[in-house]
């Protein structure tokens, strides 16, 4: 009967680096539920505080979104839908999505994972 430890040490060495695999993306592009609201927003042509007055919330919560400081809730998403018209289950998985593939990107430094132009699982280089 092999014990755990042992089990570890046959699977280390058995798995191969995730950068071997054909499949394997070459980056991460991380798009927020905050990144299409923007793009809506400009396309309808209103501003936070617009956006923020017909949802009837702050605006301190709709600069959040933007900037993914906060989650997406089904509340916020439905607001947004009422206001947008892009549907709430749209955007839920667009933020479902968003957090799995940040979740993917810590785990896996080795590559780069994008949002916007910043790459946020990698260290800043100390100068």
């Amino acid at each position: 009967m092999s014990t755990t430890l042992e089990k570890s040490k046959r699977i280390q060495k058995n798995t191969k680096p995730i950068k071997n695999l054909p499949h394997t993306p070459n980056y991460i592009n991380l798009m927020t539920p905050g990144d299409i609201l923007a793009e809506k927003m400009f396309e309808i042509g209103i501003d936070v505080a617009e956006l923020a007055k017909r949802m009837k919330v702050s605006v301190e919560t709709i600069e959040q979104l933007l900037k993914a400081e906060i989650p997406l809730t089904q509340a916020l998403a439905e607001k947004i839908e009422k206001v947008t018209w892009m549907p709430a289950i749209f955007m839920l998985r667009v933020e479902k999505s968003y957090r799995r593939k940040c979740i993917f990107a810590m785990e896996h430094p080795e590559i780069p994972a994008y949002r916007g132009t910043e790459i946020i699982n990698q260290p800043k280089n100390k100068k």
